[in-house]
């Protein structure tokens, strides 16, 4: 495989796995933070059939990117690979958890666009 087809399997494989985690954190009712329920907590995130894959595929994913990391420059290839990382995220928390993107964030995200553009091109 190539750069390009290494970097968005490792992008598409991190955005699945993120995606996962929040579907198997949000079924499972959440991580509160506090010290007594974080045994308890943890124990039914580790029983999560989402968390469990999506765990997987971001580990997929960084095994990935570390054989994109050998054949490319980590300045070219980790703007590319966090933009793309990034749209994707905000795509998918947009029309599977009906997350609000407002206005200034969205211009944000085409500027990064912009910016990934004039990046990939060197």
């Amino acid at each position: 495989m190539n750069f390009v087809q290494l970097l968005l399997t490792s992008v598409c494989l991190n955005v699945t796995g993120n995606f996962l985690l929040k579907k198997g954190v949000l079924t499972i009712g959440g991580i509160s933070g506090e010290k007594v329920k974080l045994i308890p907590e943890l124990t039914k995130a580790a029983s999560s059939p989402f968390i469990i894959i999506g765990l997987a595929l971001y580990g997929l994913s960084f095994l990935i990117w570390l054989r994109v990391l050998t054949i490319s420059d980590l300045s070219r290839a980790y703007p590319i690979f966090a933009t793309i990382v990034f749209l994707l995220t905000t795509v998918i928390s947009i029309l599977f958890f009906k997350e609000n993107v407002s206005l200034l964030r969205f211009i944000g995200i085409v500027i990064i666009l912009v910016g990934i553009f004039i990046v990939a091109r060197n």
